[in-house]
């Protein structure tokens, strides 16, 4: 497996509301653009160019499968290693974003409530 380091703005600025609903999270209105700000903008490791681990997050209905697997398990955020990977190290794979900053305790909850309730992407 090839893990790449990318380089990245650490100071990212905090897109959006940091106020997510309980439930019914879009991934249209609040899921893609954290992945957009923190894993797929601006050079990010994630973008379609690039893809570390080979997870394109830039598209607009990412498959989430990489170099690991499938990394969204509907329903299953204690199975979905995007997920994990959002507060600490798996293996050899860094704790994410790399580079950009650890995302705040409301945008990885706002993920967590989107992959447990299906992890819809429409």
């Amino acid at each position: 497996m090839l893990y790449l380091s990318c380089e990245g703005d650490p100071n990212v600025t905090d897109p959006g509301d940091e106020n997510f609903p309980d439930s019914n999270l879009s991934f249209t209105t609040h899921i893609q653009p954290i992945f957009f700000d923190y894993c797929s903008a601006n050079g990010a490791c994630h973008q379609t160019a690039i893809q570390a681990g080979g997870l394109d997050l830039e598209s607009d209905l990412p498959t989430f499968i990489g170099n690991s697997g499938q990394v969204v398990i509907p329903n299953r955020k204690d199975l979905s290693l995007l997920y994990e990977l959002l507060y600490q190290q798996v293996g050899t794979i860094p704790r994410m974003p790399q580079d950009r900053g650890s995302l705040s305790d409301a945008k990885i909850k706002a993920i967590g409530t989107w992959i447990d309730e299906g992890a819809n992407t429409a």
